[in-house]
């Protein structure tokens, strides 16, 4: 091999080695509505992060807490939506079930499954956001209770 050759793939070793390791910059961002309770988690959720993981900066974006379905609807519909969004859970809901987003990962939020996730929060607080039975703790063929009323809603 030509000494040049071997000088241009020596460099190219060098530079390759040199950059592993060096976390690229990330950039998430985050839109969420205006509510004083929610800023306060939020920023200290923000801090907490970017503390563990330097090179990521998340970028809150505050919206008008009543025009927040229309402007994520928007944003989904021209495939521009943030990285990360909250919504009232009668706006988010249909984005969970056409699988729009993405289920939580329990481990990169430190649980080891969703019972420990749940065990967090006040009985209750998922129920709203349950979408399929066995997220419920039901088995999907046993227990609908709305199975026996289903026939009278073509009556309606």
């Amino acid at each position: 091999m030509k000494r040049s050759t071997w000088i241009l793939v020596i460099a190219l070793i060098l530079s390759l080695s040199l950059g592993v390791g060096v976390a690229k910059p990330i950039e998430l961002i985050y839109w969420t509505h205006t509510d004083d309770n929610r800023t306060e988690i939020g920023n200290r959720y923000i801090n907490e992060s970017t503390k563990m993981y330097p090179n990521v900066k998340i970028k809150r974006v505050v919206n008008e807490a009543s025009k927040m379905g229309d402007i994520v609807l928007t944003a989904f519909s021209a495939h521009n939506a943030p990285d990360i969004f909250n919504l009232p859970i009668e706006q988010e809901y249909g984005y969970m079930v056409n699988h729009r987003v993405v289920p939580v990962d329990y481990r990169a939020l430190g649980f080891k499954n969703h019972d420990e996730l749940r065990a967090q929060y006040i009985k209750g607080t998922f129920d709203a956001v349950q979408w399929t039975p066995r997220d419920a703790g039901l088995d999907p063929v046993k227990d609908y209770p709305w199975k026996p009323v289903a026939p009278l809603g073509s009556l309606m």
